[in-house]
C-alpha cells in the first residue's frame, strides 16, 4: 500500500510542477511588450503613414487594430491598409502574444523603407489592449 501511495504522490506532484511551468510561460494577451513608453498623442497609423510619405521622419506612436500576428514566435503584427497589410516588425528584439489579432495596439518607433521601396513600423515598444 505505501508503494501505491508514493506513486500517486509522484504523479500528483509531476502535474502540479508542468501545470506550474505551463503557467510561467504563458504571455499575457495584453500589455507592454518591448520599451514602455507613453501613448498620449498617439495618431492613426494611415496618417502618421502620410506624415512620413511626405517626408517627416521622426519617431511616431502610430495605433490601429491588429489584422495578423506572426504565428511562429510573435515577432510581428500587422494592421489593414487598404486591399494589403502594413507591418509593425520588432524584427525579433521582443515578441508579442500570437493570440492578439482583433485587438488595439500603440507602437512607437520609426518608419523604415527597405531596398525595394516597401515601409514598414520599427517599434521599440508595443502596447496591446
Amino acid at each position: 500500500m505505501p508503494h501505491t501511495i508514493r506513486k500517486v504522490m509522484n504523479k500528483f506532484l509531476n502535474f502540479i510542477l508542468l501545470a506550474v511551468l505551463f503557467a510561467c510561460n504563458q504571455q499575457p494577451v495584453t500589455g507592454t511588450f518591448g520599451e514602455k513608453f507613453d501613448k498620449t498623442g498617439a495618431k492613426a497609423f494611415t496618417s502618421a503613414l502620410s506624415e512620413f510619405q511626405s517626408g517627416v521622419d521622426t519617431t511616431y506612436v502610430i495605433e490601429g487594430k491588429i489584422d495578423n500576428v506572426c504565428s511562429h514566435s510573435g515577432c510581428w503584427i500587422s494592421f489593414k491598409n487598404g486591399e494589403s497589410d502594413f507591418y509593425v516588425n520588432t524584427n525579433e528584439k521582443f515578441t508579442m502574444p500570437k493570440e492578439s489579432k482583433g485587438k488595439h495596439a500603440i507602437a512607437k518607433g520609426k518608419f523604415v523603407k527597405d531596398d525595394a521601396g516597401e515601409i514598414s513600423f520599427e517599434p521599440t515598444g508595443v502596447i496591446i489592449e
